[in-house]
């Protein structure tokens, strides 16, 4: 007790190999003691020596090593020791950092040949004056940012030793990784002692030669075909919206590219065989577009003959043989279809001869004329028949397919 109480100038005490020696609580009374550096203690008391430096009030500089610290709270230890400069705790067993923020003086610790596994940053969080940490050859595997406070990763005279430790070359490793290559100067002993202990290909190599860039960022090959998918799709969504929108340009460019004619082309009728140039087959409730633009354009401006039931048919004769006569002595036969044909009886009566005619060999006498769109309960088989072996044409309001529309029709009318 008191044994250098009677020592008011002494500042620096080095003990070591305290071999059957046991501290007592005021063993180490002075009130003038700067620097201790105490070597290996084979017996601790815990309560004894939780006061050991409950009377060294000037202490700046500790280093305790080979003593067994597992089971001792070494903040309680530390608490009296206000103005710590420089802590080194070395080979003491100690699993994890205890809480340092009281101790806002300290600029070095050194916590090396111990059994630390992680550390999170609060444990220095007050430490503003910390310049150098010292962690070799304890157990880290893996740091991260959290390992320290961010303004330490980024203090330029902040140095961190980290050697000797067997680190996880993995993804996980990434963030130190690349800060240790970009900050050579400031992690000390790289990077020939920051040795990997895994993965297998690693091991024993240097943390140097993990190459995160094209380890961590190699691109899934499911991202890939993802990503390939969504192109072709979005290609496909694109391009059907443009040939929808343009559909009817297109027709027009590919109309005039295939049915260009000499010069000097005429319309052959033989009219001895012929009384008319095609029998128009149509519903009476689509009578007002049959006469005001069929009638038009196929009889006034191109002079064509056309056979109309109300208008060509004489009343008085058996109805069923005028329909056949007509379409005999007509060249041509023009369906004109819509939801109202396709609900009469006697436009299923012609949409039936039609079929007979393309059953014949002479379907290219045939062409529809689909003036809207044909609700599915009206397509039956002979119209999907049609539909699928004779030329058509579908009346449209815009202005370049309506131009397609009628040179089409013309182009029909003038093949014999």
């Amino acid at each position: 007790m008191f044994s250098f109480s009677s020592m008011p100038l002494l500042q620096t005490l080095i003990i070591g190999n305290l071999r059957g020696v046991v501290l007592q609580k005021e063993a180490l009374y002075s009130k003038s003691l700067q620097t201790l550096s105490i070597g290996r203690i084979e017996e601790i008391k815990d309560k004894e020596f939780r006061n050991i430096f409950l009377n060294c009030p000037n202490l700046k500089v500790l280093e305790i090593k080979n003593t067994d610290f597992s089971k001792t709270d070494v903040r309680k230890v530390l608490l009296p020791l206000k103005h710590l400069i420089s802590l080194a705790i070395v080979n003491c067993g100690i699993n994890q950092m205890t809480p340092l923020n009281d101790f806002t003086n300290l600029t070095y610790i050194d916590y090396s040949f111990n059994r630390i596994k992680e550390i999170q940053g609060n444990v220095f969080q007050n430490l503003s004056r910390f310049n150098k940490f010292v962690l070799q050859s304890n157990i880290l595997n893996n740091i991260n940012q959290t390992f320290l406070p961010h303004v330490l990763w980024e203090k330029k005279e902040f140095f961190l030793d980290v050697s000797s430790n067997p680190f996880d070359c993995g993804c996980q490793l990434e963030w130190f990784r690349v800060w240790v290559e970009n900050n050579k100067d400031r992690a000390i002993g790289y990077p020939n002692s920051y040795i990997c202990n895994s993965p297998s290909e690693l091991k024993e190599k240097s943390l140097s030669n993990f190459d995160p860039a094209s380890e961590c960022h190699k691109i899934n090959p499911y991202i890939i075909l993802t990503f390939t998918s969504l192109g072709f799709l979005s290609i496909l969504i694109f391009t059907t919206v443009l040939l929808r929108k343009f559909r009817w340009d297109i027709k027009y460019y590919i109309y005039i590219c295939r049915n260009r004619k000499p010069m000097g082309y005429k319309r052959f009728t033989d009219d001895e065989e012929f009384l008319y140039d095609a029998f128009i087959a149509y519903n009476t409730n689509d009578r007002k577009w049959i006469m005001s633009e069929l009638v038009r354009m196929l009889e006034r401006n191109h002079k064509y003959k056309l056979c109309l039931h109300e208008r060509d048919i004489i009343p008085g004769r058996v109805y069923v043989e005028e329909i056949l006569e007509s379409i005999d002595t007509s060249r041509k036969l023009i369906l004109v279809l819509s939801n109202n044909f396709m609900e009469d009886q006697w436009c299923k009566y012609e949409t039936a001869l039609a079929s007979h005619t393309l059953a014949d060999g002479d379907g290219h006498k045939l062409f529809l004329v689909l003036l809207e769109d044909i609700r599915s309960e009206h397509i039956n088989r002979s119209l999907k028949v049609l539909l699928k072996s004779i030329s058509h044409v579908e009346l449209t309001e815009n202005k370049t397919g309506q131009r397609i529309f009628w040179e089409t029709i013309k182009q029909f009318m003038d093949n014999n």
